[in-house]
C-alpha cells in the first residue's frame, strides 16, 4: 500500500546546507533536482516514488536527487503561489525506503521556474526546512514531510547547465591543502 507522507528525521542546527538546483530537461520534458553534498560523498541507495515523482536517495537517508516525470505544460499553474518566508536550517533524512508514494500534486508559478510537489494537505503545524538550496521541505508536526517546493528551476538542453554546474559543486566542494 502506498504511503501518502514520508516519514523523516530532522537534526538541528544543520551542518552545511547542501547545493540543489532545478533542470529542466527540455527534450525529454522530465525536471530533475540534483542535491550535492560536502562529504561524504553520495552513492544511490534506495527510492520513493511514484509514476510522476521519484526520490533517490543514499545509504544514509539523505535525498540525493528528484526527477519529476510530468512536462511543464502539465503543472498546474497557481495564480498565488508564494514560497516559504520562514525557513529553517536542518538535516533531513528520509526514514522510508523502497516505498511506493501516492501521486503528489504538482504546481507551479505562472512563470514555470517555482515548483510544489505537494504529498498531503496537512495544514497543520508545520515547518519548513532547507533540505538544499533551493529545495523546501514542508514537514508535518509529527516528522512527515507534505511538500517540497523547488526554487529557480531553468531550462537546460542535453544537460549541459546540470553537468556545468556539478562540476562547479565539485570544484567548490574541494578542501584547500592545509599547510603546516
Amino acid at each position: 500500500m502506498p504511503i501518502k507522507m514520508p516519514a523523516l528525521k530532522l537534526e538541528t542546527p544543520a551542518e552545511d546546507i547542501p547545493f540543489g538546483r532545478g533542470f529542466y530537461q527540455v527534450e525529454e520534458e522530465v525536471l530533475y533536482l540534483p542535491v550535492e553534498y560536502y562529504w561524504p560523498p553520495k552513492r544511490f541507495y534506495s527510492y520513493l516514488d511514484s509514476e510522476a515523482v521519484s526520490l533517490h536517495l543514499d545509504r544514509n537517508g539523505r535525498l540525493i536527487f528528484i526527477e519529476v516525470a510530468v512536462p511543464r505544460r502539465r503543472w498546474q499553474v497557481l495564480d498565488e503561489f508564494t514560497t516559504p518566508d520562514l525557513v529553517w536550517p536542518g538535516k533531513v533524512k528520509f526514514a522510508d525506503f523502497r516505498q511506493t508514494i501516492t501521486e503528489p500534486n504538482i504546481f507551479c508559478d505562472c512563470t514555470r521556474r517555482k515548483l510544489l510537489i505537494m504529498f498531503e494537505n496537512a495544514q497543520a503545524d508545520h515547518n519548513n526546512i532547507y533540505i538544499a538550496e533551493n529545495l523546501i521541505g514542508q514537514v508535518a508536526g509529527g516528522g512527515y514531510l507534505t511538500a517540497i517546493w523547488a526554487i529557480d528551476i531553468i531550462d537546460d538542453f542535453a544537460g549541459r547547465k546540470i553537468a556545468a554546474w556539478r562540476q562547479s559543486i565539485r570544484k567548490a566542494a574541494i578542501p584547500a591543502p592545509r599547510i603546516s
